[in-house]
């Protein structure tokens, strides 16, 4: 029975290969979207003895250091850009001193054409010079909840930017790409990220057999491993 249930997976993953986009279910969809080689998960794990006040980007005094980049190109002091991207994310894990301290993380690339024709959220105009990879489940905080009018600052203001200044794709024998802009999300997702990467001119070819997502943030490491073979539609790398 394990080799037939093995197949019935096998095939049920790539119906985007054996389907119109037309015809494929909701559930087809949901699948793409949230278990799919576009959309996998990984952990954010809190890196034991990792003491913030060391973290590049942070001073001293554990705020935020001068040499930090800028998360909000074009935006004016005072406001992260935010975007719509879609639902909510999944709730926080209970604590368990037993444990060490992990999340658990979804992370889609949104820039990958059967994520776009599962209905993945709307992207910035700017996104086609970009990998964009959508993060759900970040240890961020809430937005306050405040009348607009009232201007509250983002409780996580440092926490984004040290997400943009540590995250980055790398390849095997190949410099890594950091992140060039990042993007919260508006209303119930606004503690899941956008993350975009450049296309540049050397991007990301089925050669280099994997992509890794490598993101560092004071005190919290993420790493989520993405198989190009796996990752083509129609015959072509999809990302």
């Amino acid at each position: 029975m394990l080799p037939a249930c093995l197949a019935l997976g096998a095939a049920r993953r790539e119906f985007w290969d054996s389907k119109d986009p037309a015809s494929w279910s909701n559930d087809e969809k949901q699948l793409l979207l949230a278990q799919s080689p576009w959309a996998q998960e990984g952990l954010v794990r809190m890196e034991e003895g990792k003491d913030r006040r060391t973290t590049p980007g942070y001073g001293n005094n554990g705020r935020l250091g001068g040499d930090m980049p800028d998360i909000r190109p074009g935006v004016p002091p005072g406001g992260v850009r935010s975007v719509p991207i879609g639902e909510a994310p999944p709730k926080p894990p209970n604590p368990d001193p037993g444990h060490p301290v992990q999340f658990r993380v979804l992370a889609r690339w949104e820039t990958a054409k059967p994520v776009r024709l599962a209905g993945g959220p709307e992207l910035p105009e700017l996104s086609g010079q970009f990998y964009v990879i959508r993060l759900r489940g970040l240890p961020l905080m809430p937005p306050p909840k405040t009348r607009p009018e009232e201007g509250a600052p983002n409780p996580n203001e440092v926490m984004l930017q040290a997400i943009q200044q540590g995250s980055r794709l790398e390849r095997k024998n190949k410099p890594g790409i950091p992140c060039a802009h990042l993007f919260t999300g508006s209303g119930d997702a606004a503690t899941g990220v956008l993350l975009f990467f450049p296309r540049g001119a050397d991007p990301i070819q089925v050669a280099d057999k994997l992509v890794t997502l490598d993101s560092r943030f004071a005190p919290f490491h993420l790493s989520v491993k993405f198989p190009l073979k796996d990752m083509m539609y129609k015959g072509e790398l999809a990302l």
